[in-house]
């Protein structure tokens, strides 16, 4: 909790700045125009450049909007700087991608560069099989990663990739459908029970999130904990072997929270069958409420597929508290990023393709100008001053953290771990299982660690 608080310190200090506008950009670098990258090196044999092809797999499946589409316009400009580069791109969403992710691994046929997470679940059987490409920090210093912010793509003092983003969980709301209906925006969790209430009595979805995929249940978990005990170590200490969820009074009690928001009618109809985009844009077309899930999500505010209604009025809060839990405690972690593959046939090109992605200007610029969400980088360089008002809400959530959960739990341990922990999770917001028996099958799932 200390280090990752010093990292908060460090991003915090970014985010006031933006918060004060005090810096504008210099005019010449638009949000869309990469920089420059380096020249290509001719080839021994005729001082022509060697033909080149690197697969890109992206988990960002939406190349039109947000980090997707940025992500395809530096792919886009990096080829036309360097014509003798084709970058072929294979995008999926996160669980199909996650899945013929393994399929490639098995298989020792890892892309080019691949979107990694910072997480044990993740990337640790990728390294411990050798399968990454170990990469000198010093080739990407210019970068201005936050401090701390590669740990998690490092092992035994190596690194094998890079952040895209830092993340934390909240609130969206819809401002417009709260007043229309004259119901107050969530500060509590009892609160959120009862808006939630009133909501579903106007026949209006109060709360969605992706379900079906899992990943947000088990973050949403961590803030009831946290409002229920005050304390986001209690899952680490559980994990360390230091006791159990079952027969602890505060699990039992953030149970029963979820259960309460499922009695009340709280989660969007089909919720357990709603992939993200699904999720997204039922609360993009004003169909629910508010919407749980990360501040990657600023581009709502800019997004073109959504009604103008929508795009004026939506708005972002930290998980409401409780009288253990403040709203400036927060699921906060460093989210996904790359890596390349140790079987790659042109490694130089690969790395040469990450440090011009990682230019500053790049991504850390796109990233935030676009409102799309929060580098790992430093980018106060690149503030308006034009920050759009779900930007500013999202800086006021962070800039307020006075405690941070780090990496979400299920990512701690193995992909059979990391399966059980989500499936219990759905059991548990579809009212499909007891507050008892989830917090069984966690301990079951905790058992199967190394």
């Amino acid at each position: 909790m200390k280090k990752w608080l010093t990292i908060c310190a460090a991003i915090i200090l970014v985010f006031t700045m933006a918060a004060c506008g005090n810096k504008t950009n210099n005019g010449n670098n638009q949000a869309n125009s990469p920089s420059n990258a380096p020249e290509t090196t001719p080839s021994a044999d005729n001082g022509t450049p060697e033909q080149i092809t690197l697969k890109f797999f992206s988990a960002l499946a939406d190349r039109s909007n947000g980090m997707g589409k940025i992500e395809q316009a530096i792919i886009d400009s990096y080829m036309v700087e360097n014509p003798n580069v084709k970058i072929e791109v294979e995008a999926l969403q996160d669980e199909p991608y996650k899945a013929k992710a393994k399929v490639y691994a098995s298989t020792e046929s890892l892309p080019d560069i691949i979107q990694s997470w910072g997480q044990p679940s993740f990337i640790k059987p990728l390294i411990d099989s050798g399968m990454l490409l170990e990469l000198n920090p010093a080739d990407f210093e210019s970068s201005g990663f936050i401090a701390g912010s590669t740990d998690g793509f490092s092992q035994d003092g190596k690194l094998y990739g890079l952040p895209r983003n830092t993340d934390f969980l909240v609130l969206y709301y819809n401002k417009k459908m709260f007043d229309d209906n004259g119901i107050a925006v969530p500060t509590t969790v009892a609160d959120l029970v009862e808006a939630s209430k009133q909501f579903r009595a106007k026949g209006i979805n109060p709360i969605t999130t992706n379900a079906m995929e899992g990943w947000s249940l088990p973050i949403w978990f961590e803030y009831a904990q946290q409002r229920t005990s005050g304390d986001f170590n209690k899952i680490d200490a559980v994990l360390n072997g230091e006791g159990t969820f079952s027969g602890d009074a505060d699990f039992l009690a953030a149970a029963q929270s979820i259960l309460d928001l499922a009695d009340a009618k709280a989660f969007a109809d089909g919720f357990l069958t709603a992939d993200y985009g699904t999720s997204r844009n039922l609360f993009g077309q004003g169909q629910a409420a508010m919407f749980v899930m990360g501040n990657w999500e600023a581009g709502l505010a800019t997004d073109e597929n959504f009604p103008a209604e929508f795009r004026d009025n939506v708005g972002a809060i930290s998980y409401p508290s409780s009288d253990k839990g403040k709203a400036s405690d927060l699921a906060a972690w460093f989210g996904g990023g790359y890596s390349i593959s140790q079987s790659t046939k042109h490694p130089e090109e690969a790395v040469k393709f990450m440090q011009y992605f990682f230019k500053p200007e790049n991504w850390a610029k796109q990233l935030w100008q676009t409102g799309s969400g929060t580098p790992a980088q430093k980018f106060d360089e690149f503030l308006t001053g034009e920050e759009s008002a779900l930007q500013k809400g999202l800086v006021d959530v962070f800039g307020s953290t006075t405690s941070a959960s780090n990496t979400p739990f299920h990512d701690l341990g193995t992909d059979e771990y990391k399966t059980k922990v989500m499936e219990a999770h759905q059991k548990l917001f579809g009212k499909s299982i007891s507050p008892e028996d989830f917090l069984k099958e966690l301990d079951a799932a905790v058992a199967l660690l190394p």
